[in-house]
């Protein structure tokens, strides 16, 4: 884990149950504890979509703390959510959250595509600004941000820790910092209008029905696809469009777990002395070990 690295994050409801159906309790909750969490750890967000039984974000991990982001926003999602639901249990899947490394421009506009078009895939909305749920188009769009209350069926109102109101604002990508903002949001309309088009036709090759908005805000929060979801499939860790990007991305991960063990190896037969690998995240920050400086300033 290094500052400043961009990431497109995912994660599953449990029995891909429609908990984070497009309703008031979804938007309070999910924008409040988004924009809390975030403000905490320095994330930066560019894009949000919140689906019926799971979410995408991309975000910039500007100090590095992108673990501590996840455990806290899941943490406190699962237990306001499931305090207004009246539920109890987990509410996210066993399996890891999606954690994916965004190299590049085009590996930034592909996910912001991919991330935002989703309710347009599934053949759920035409749009993506038709999308009933917390969708962050509209937002980059104008430049508003997202707001939300402290709801009051989790959080306590007498916590004056906890702000009575915050607000969600979505940045532009680093990776396009020599473009105005008009011209962002430009490539974010052209690419998403496309994925738009593409889903369309697909429909009508297939004779596909769209759900629609209503029928979508009168799904249950405990009922759940009638689909068969994929298993067992590829999980990537690093996404570039560029095939170069893409391989030194992989030769440096692989670079850095041959280093990461070998220090590990000398830690375990007692030389605590040893330097990790810059990017060592756990152990370094349980205070353990120590890490070699960032590769500017060695």
């Amino acid at each position: 884990m290094v500052p400043g690295a961009s990431y497109m994050l995912t994660r599953r409801v449990t029995q891909r149950l429609f908990l984070l159906r497009p309703d008031e309790i979804t938007r309070e909750h999910f924008v409040y504890c988004f924009a809390l969490v975030a403000e905490r750890y320095g994330i930066e967000v560019h894009w949000l979509m919140v689906m019926s039984n799971h979410y995408h974000a991309g975000v910039r991990d500007v100090r590095g703390t992108v673990p501590e982001f996840k455990r806290d926003l899941h943490s406190l999602l699962t237990r306001s959510i499931n305090a207004a639901r009246g539920r109890w249990e987990n509410m996210w899947a066993a399996e890891q959250p999606g954690t994916l490394e965004l190299v590049g421009t085009d590996a930034v506009l592909d996910k912001v595509g991919y991330g935002l078009a989703n309710p347009c895939e599934a053949h759920l909305v035409d749009k993506v600004h038709h999308w009933p749920g917390v969708c962050s188009y509209r937002n980059m769009m104008t430049g508003t941000p997202m707001k939300a209350r402290r709801p009051w069926r989790f959080f306590d109102r007498n916590n004056e820790k906890l702000p009575d109101e915050v607000e969600l604002h979505f940045v532009r990508p680093v990776q396009f910092a020599e473009l105005s903002e008009e011209q962002w949001r430009d490539k974010v309309k052209t690419v998403l209008e496309a994925r738009e088009a593409k889903f369309r036709q697909q429909r009508l090759e297939r004779g596909t029905k769209l759900v629609g908005r209503k029928a979508v805000r009168r799904q249950s929060a405990f009922s759940q696809p009638r689909t068969i979801a994929e298993r067992r499939g590829l999980n990537p860790r690093v996404a570039s469009k560029n095939k170069w990007l893409r391989i030194e991305a992989l030769l440096r991960n692989e670079r850095f777990h041959q280093r990461y063990r070998e220090a590990w190896e000398r830690y375990q037969a007692g030389d605590r002395d040893v330097l990790f690998p810059y990017g060592t995240y756990k152990l370094h920050r349980m205070g353990h070990v120590r890490v070699e400086p960032p590769p500017m300033a060695a």
